[in-house]
């Protein structure tokens, strides 16, 4: 009896933790697409070289690393940062065959730019296939922290949340949190959904009051 009693409220309390972050919405927040912290790499031909340095082998791939990490702390932007956190991780994963090192690597890149997608699911494979399950499942919880109430219904906050819901849903005394939090996100795509065709109502609106020559 007791224990059904703490099931219940401990299935309360996380309603009631979602429900704050649903309410957190400000009004016409769409699902946007968060950024992709790899693209910096396209805009940075040092970091792009260093990498295909560490690629071409011969020994370089550890000083390759070390210069691209040295270089992060030279860098103002976050996602730059982000950048150079995950071109390492990716030598430090696919040239040096480290996956602990990689991931620690993805872990600070989501720490300067909690939107980095690529980031995320690449520190989901690599923990996950080591079986380190509440790892993942506080870089989850962390990167919600640093989103943000005012990132709910982004695609990062919408990844780390179903990220969430797998993790519970594979957890038989967990399925009941992984319930809720699907739950709370249909709830949120809907409303999303609803926002965007009220919007997109209002531009037809628009169009329609103006004269002709200006509406085409």
């Amino acid at each position: 009896m007791v224990k059904g009693l703490l099931v219940v409220a401990a299935v309360l309390f996380l309603l009631m933790l979602l429900l704050r972050f649903v309410r957190g919405m400000s009004q016409g927040r769409r699902l946007s697409r968060g950024r992709n912290c790899l693209t910096g790499d396209s805009s940075d031909p040092e970091l792009r070289r260093l990498v295909a340095e560490a690629e071409a082998g011969g020994g370089r791939a550890r000083e390759a690393l070390r210069r691209i990490e040295a270089r992060v702390t030279t860098i103002d932007d976050a996602g730059g940062r982000a950048a150079h956190h995950c071109a390492a991780a990716g030598v430090s994963l696919a040239v040096l065959k480290r996956p602990g090192v990689a991931a620690g690597l993805y872990m600070r890149a989501l720490r300067e730019d909690p939107t980095c997608i690529a980031a995320l699911v690449q520190v989901e494979e690599i923990l996950l296939a080591q079986k380190r399950h509440r790892a993942f499942e506080g870089v989850c919880w962390g990167l919600l922290g640093r989103l943000g109430e005012d990132a709910t219904g982004t695609e990062a906050w919408f990844k780390a949340w179903s990220a969430l819901a797998g993790l519970y849903a594979a957890n038989p005394r967990r399925v009941h949190r992984a319930a809720a939090i699907r739950k709370m996100l249909a709830g949120v795509s809907a409303e999303t959904e609803a926002d965007r065709t009220d919007d997109d109502d209002d531009d037809d609106r628009g169009d329609a009051a103006l004269p002709a020559d200006e509406a085409g």
